[in-house]
């Protein structure tokens, strides 16, 4: 963003000139007005931990060191692991395809299969569900 003028200024108002600087067109103004989103969400993005065996983070206290030596935490990578072994579905996946299929639940650290209905003739991306 470039400001010019031709004015002798003795203090700079960083507010005022980022204010004159800003160009928001028509478009925009009208999707702000109707508070719609201006980014998208759509795909979500899900970090997928990546790590040696047993080489995750874990974070502990003075009162806490012996549970978390005995139960390191669970991470997206354990739980894929996890999930390979009693979903047959799953075996069938690479580690970067699962969420596609699955959700992560970071309270309860699990992957649960999504729940899509069927797709909608005519609009891509929306499904039919029951909810």
């Amino acid at each position: 963003m470039a400001v010019f003028g031709v004015a002798d200024y003795q203090t700079i108002d960083e507010i005022q000139q980022y204010q004159m600087g800003r160009y928001i067109s028509s478009n925009e103004a009208v999707w702000r007005i109707l508070s719609f989103p201006i980014h998208d969400w759509h795909p979500v993005v899900l970090h997928l931990a990546v790590h040696l065996e047993n080489g995750q983070r874990v974070y502990f206290t003075a009162d806490n060191i012996q549970q978390s030596a005995a139960r390191p935490p669970r991470t997206t990578l354990t739980t894929f692991f996890e999930l390979c072994e009693t979903d047959e579905f799953a075996r069938t996946l690479l580690y970067s395809e699962i969420p596609q299929y699955f959700t992560w639940n970071p309270s309860s650290k699990t992957f649960q299969r999504r729940k899509q209905g069927e797709r909608v003739d005519g609009y891509p991306n929306v499904r039919k569900t029951d909810a």
